[in-house]
């Protein structure tokens, strides 16, 4: 997409994963609805997601920085990709000239960020979880404004702008009835199991094993599972003989129906995750993941301070302390009901128009 001379140009830099990406197009998608001679331009790595940048018509910029390491040969690695990121990414500013650039955390977006900084071109940062990731926290010290998706998170006045984390506008609601008929279930209770975009093997079995002990006392419910591919047909034979009615994906892209038809929820802690689970006022058993730094965790519990969700550490979790949490919920409305409202406190539907006002305002 060539740009006119005198269109306001914006350089999202974004990793090319669900939490920092979806975010991003929400923003963009946003940003060019209030200002449709805007010219915006992605820079992100290559992982597959970022396909759904170039179907959106958005240009798109490509710079190649893994995740860093600090040992032996791999730190030498690490280095040779950080130089030429930075190459990469000042002649991506030289080409496009934005008159903001907009980053949404992860590695691949620091050379974009900090140069653009070091160049005097207005930076916003968006941090989609509680507490900020590696490349957001030292970009933090440059970036003119930081867009924040939760209250809580500790930063010094000044910079901080409260928005939320911004939605896909492709998650509309629909009736119970609707999005369960989409399936082909009916009116029993109904889990929804997601272990994030890529799936989670723990989740993914411990659930499984609950199942099977459910089954064996008979209980009454039904169950949608997206499992991620590498665990797909591992879990399809798992279920090959159970009575309870179940829907097995891979990938849903209908995300929206499987809320929408869902009366439980059991999935990780990561932001877009519990954004989604926000905005469609749903109970959930939330298991963070473990690992990078850390997030999730905080991210759980600062829905758990707010009796907003039922946390389970991965370190704790069993088939059969599953099935118990998942039998407890099931048996009481009165729970269910009161995480779907104060869950419901962390929605922030306008969090994609708030950000691109906030991004408009710092366009020069």
């Amino acid at each position: 997409m060539k740009a006119e001379p005198s269109a306001i140009k914006v350089l999202i830099a974004s990793g090319a994963s669900a939490g920092h990406l979806y975010p991003a197009l929400a923003f963009a998608q946003r940003l060019a609805a209030k200002r449709p001679d805007i010219a915006i331009a992605f820079v992100t790595s290559k992982r597959g997601i970022e396909s759904a940048i170039e179907r959106r018509g958005y240009h798109l910029f490509f710079v190649s920085l893994p995740a860093p390491s600090l040992k032996g040969i791999k730190f030498l690695r690490s280095l040779y990709y950080l130089c030429r990121s930075f190459f990469d990414s000042f002649f991506i500013i030289q080409k496009f000239r934005p008159g903001l650039v907009v980053g949404f955390g992860s590695y691949v977006s620091f050379p974009a960020l900090l140069e653009s900084a070091l160049l005097g071109i207005p930076t916003l940062i968006h941090e989609q979880n509680v507490s900020f990731g590696l490349s957001n926290k030292l970009l933090s010290f440059f970036a003119d404004k930081i867009a924040v998706s939760f209250k809580n998170t500790p930063l010094r006045a000044g910079k901080r702008v409260f928005t939320g984390n911004p939605l896909r506008s492709s998650l509309t609601k629909s009736s119970v009835h609707e999005a369960r008929r989409f399936f082909g279930l009916e009116g029993a209770f109904t889990l929804l199991v997601v272990g994030g975009s890529q799936g989670s093997r723990r989740i993914n079995m411990e659930f499984a094993e609950a199942v099977r002990l459910f089954a064996e006392r008979k209980e009454r419910f039904q169950f949608i599972h997206i499992s991620g591919r590498s665990d797909y047909l591992r879990l399809k034979e798992c279920y090959k003989c159970i009575t309870i009615k179940y829907c097995l994906f891979d990938f849903l892209d209908a995300i929206n129906l499987a809320y929408g038809a869902s009366d439980l929820v059991i999935c990780r802690a990561g932001a877009g995750t519990l954004s989604e689970l926000a905005y469609f006022k749903k109970a959930a058993v939330v298991i963070p993941y473990p690992h990078a730094r850390g997030h999730q965790l905080e991210n759980a519990i600062a829905l758990k301070n707010e009796n907003a969700a039922v946390v389970i550490q991965e370190k704790e979790l069993s088939g059969a302390g599953l099935r118990e949490q998942i039998l407890r919920l099931i048996r009481s409305a009165d729970e269910r009901k009161a995480l779907e409202d104060n869950i419901q406190k962390f929605a922030y539907p306008e969090a994609a128009d708030k950000l691109a006002e906030l991004a408009l305002s710092m366009v020069k």
